[in-house]
């Protein structure tokens, strides 16, 4: 065992994860401090248990000044209710007119996601349940599938169930393993093929606002016998705008107004800004505040309160010392909170904020070695250089978190992926970017325009596999080139065109094919980029986003994104023509696009990745021990062996730009810095 001061020179500033940007599993261990926002956290549960016992659904609306804990609460409350509750994050709403599918989508893959310990999720343990009852009459001649969807009938023949016979058979296929998938996106009113719906029993896909909203409703009344479903919507400062520049929140308390209505077993939460629900709060309809049955403003917190909050962010830390430090505060103290904070109230962000400055200046302190002076905190101004190290670190951390949500490209909506095309070139600086390509056309959301050099350009994304949606976009494209015959399309879409006699290939064939029009393959690594941006935008826009101490706006954000070059590497931009495509990837990339090809430029990119996050994590914790280094580094860049990420720390020091101390000690005990700068 060694001392506390040695622990803190090997480990990663404790304070740098300020909180968790989403709704999430969160490991820092005050999202289960009991005593912060605790007043809060009990009336939430009261509702949930009147819910569980009624099934009335009820609303909560949380608001807070940007910083106040309103993310923390969210993530404690997904973390503590799991086993009440089924929590479901909705991002932000592009459109109202595809707000209900939107709603089902991310509450289908909530009610199927497995739990911690990889069991069933309680909805499949539900229905599996229901496969092994017994029928009450006879059935010699019923299909398994057919048993079970006339108990679901008989069970629930007091109620009214949409379109029953589809919805309880696709149930039935959803403990199906082999249709397990196609059941799933189905449900998520993914727009599938005539083959798959064959498959599935169905004659067509849950493609409307009204359809989506009825099978939620559905859900409502099968998770009666389960747990309440709880819906959450954050981030607010990113849903619709109307064309007067102002937030949609009519369409969000509509949809509130109407699951009240209709549904059964639902729990709505609103997360606002307080500014924001102030603003705003004279314009809606009485009707709708009156269907709020909770208002609750979060206040700054105390200073032993903050105490609490950073003597668990160190209690890792200090378990790892020889010796617990005679305070759990250890390096910080009470006297320079006081200092920091004197009136005594403090908002939950600034306090992680305070902890990381206080703990960064220590390491620092500790580096130096020089015990001639006694240790004295000053605020020290980062430099531009610094923020960028932090943001690189923060920006690798959220893609990693990224690669492990998305595992498939239509786990996306058409709409999502050109939502997060359209963040993407607003920080590359791209000019007159809108979403206005296609009017009036059920796949307006599908499409952007922007202009690159002066020349028009026209974005299309579909990923919906039925090859009819995709005839119909695909005619949409000929509308639009009578119209503006100057006009360059990119198609882009991973799914199938269809053979060379469906109606939307020939369509596709006369526009895309040799012309100046261009289709391209997406692949995966590039939505990463995408949704990772996007995501940091969510963050950014609701004053959440902070690189090392500074809190960045948007406007910040996209600057740190042209200074970085970050999303150089995505195919997709490269592709577009929106970035460079560097000369070794163009001559030596073969896989054409198709997403199963190993790529070893891929693999390259990686790796230059991974060696550019060891560099910039080191420059941010100025000292690290070699093994938590490597562990950090796993843990973002899982595809790689401890051998080839400790190749990277050998390189970097070979290249004179860190430096092993102790090399010749037990891996735990060496030290990986900066190589001194003359």
């Amino acid at each position: 065992m060694q001392s506390i001061d040695d622990i803190i020179l090997m480990n990663v500033n404790p304070f740098d994860n300020v909180y968790c940007s989403h709704v999430v599993n969160n490991s820092n261990s005050e999202s289960n401090i009991t005593y912060l926002h605790q007043e809060t956290f009990i009336k939430i549960e009261i509702l949930l248990s009147q819910i569980s016992q009624d099934h009335i659904t009820r609303t909560v609306l949380i608001t807070g000044n940007s910083g106040c804990g309103k993310t923390y609460l969210l993530t404690r409350l997904k973390n503590q209710l799991s086993h009440k509750a089924c929590f479901v994050n909705i991002p932000p709403f592009a459109k109202r007119d595809s707000i209900w599918r939107r709603i089902l989508r991310y509450t289908v893959d909530s009610l199927v996601k497995r739990q911690n310990n990889n069991q069933p999720s309680p909805l499949l343990l539900h229905l599996l349940k229901v496969k092994e009852e017994k029928d009450t009459i006879l059935g010699f001649f019923r299909t398994e599938k057919q048993k079970f969807i006339n108990r679901l009938k008989e069970k629930y023949k007091k109620v009214n169930i949409y379109n029953s016979d589809d919805f309880f058979g696709i149930l039935y296929e959803l403990i199906n393993p082999e249709l397990y998938d196609l059941s799933c996106q189905y449900l998520r009113g993914e727009d599938l093929t005539a083959e798959s719906l064959q498959s599935l029993g169905v004659e067509k896909s849950i493609n409307t606002e009204t359809a989506a909203r009825e099978i939620l409703t559905n859900f409502g009344i099968i998770s009666c016998e389960i747990q309440p479903i709880i819906l959450c919507f954050n981030q607010i400062e990113s849903i619709a705008r109307l064309p007067n520049g102002s937030l949609d929140l009519d369409a969000l308390l509509q949809v509130n107004a109407k699951i009240r209505e209709d549904n059964n077993n639902y729990m709505m939460i609103i997360s606002i800004c307080s500014n924001r629900w102030e603003e705003y709060k004279d314009q809606i309809q009485p009707l709708y505040q009156g269907d709020i049955n909770q208002k609750i403003e979060l206040k700054d917190i105390s200073l032993a309160q903050a105490e609490l909050i950073l003597g668990s962010r160190l209690d890792s830390i200090h378990r790892q010392a020889n010796s617990l430090p005679s305070s759990s505060l250890y390096p910080l103290n009470r006297q320079v909170l006081e200092k920091v904070f004197p009136i005594g109230r403090i908002n939950f962000r600034d306090v992680i904020i305070c902890g990381r400055d206080l703990f960064k200046a220590y390491k620092e302190w500790l580096v130096k070695d020089d015990k001639a002076t006694t240790f004295t905190f000053y605020k020290e101004t980062q430099d531009k250089l610094e923020i960028i190290s932090y943001f690189k670190v923060r920006w690798y951390e959220e893609f990693s978190r990224i690669q492990q949500q998305i595992t498939r490209i239509n786990q996306l909506s058409s709409t999502e992926l050109i939502q997060d095309l359209q963040a993407v070139l607003l920080a590359l600086q791209m000019q007159e970017v809108s979403t206005s390509l296609f009017i009036r056309s059920k796949y307006a959301s599908y499409s952007l325009v922007y202009k690159l050099k002066n020349k028009n350009i026209g974005v299309i994304w579909t990923e919906d596999p039925n090859l009819e949606s995709f005839f119909y976009v695909m005619e949409a494209c000929r509308k639009i080139l009578e119209k503006n015959p100057s006009l360059k399309l990119h198609l882009i879409r991973s799914q199938s065109l269809g053979d060379s006699q469906s109606k939307g290939y020939k369509v596709y064939k006369d526009i895309f094919v040799n012309s100046k029009h261009c289709y391209i393959i997406p692949d995966l690594h590039s939505v990463h980029y995408l949704a990772t941006y996007h995501s940091l935008v969510r963050t950014a826009r609701e004053g959440d986003l902070v690189v090392g101490s500074k809190i960045i706006s948007l406007k910040n954000l996209q600057s740190l994104i042209v200074a970085t070059k970050i999303l150089d590497n995505c195919s997709l931009l490269q592709d577009l023509g929106i970035v460079k495509k560097t000369d070794v990837i163009s001559k030596n990339d073969d896989s054409s696009g198709d997403l199963n090809t190993f790529n070893p430029m891929k693999k390259h990119t990686e790796l230059k990745d991974a060696k550019d996050y060891i560099f910039n994590l080191v420059i941010t914790q100025s000292c690290l021990s070699r093994q938590v280094l490597l562990k950090n580094v796993g843990c973002i860049f899982p595809q790689f062996s401890e051998v080839q990420l400790d190749g990277l720390i050998q390189q970097l020091c070979w290249e004179n730009k860190m430096k092993i101390i102790y090399p010749k000690a037990h891996l735990s005990s060496q030290l990986v810095t900066l190589f001194p700068r003359k």
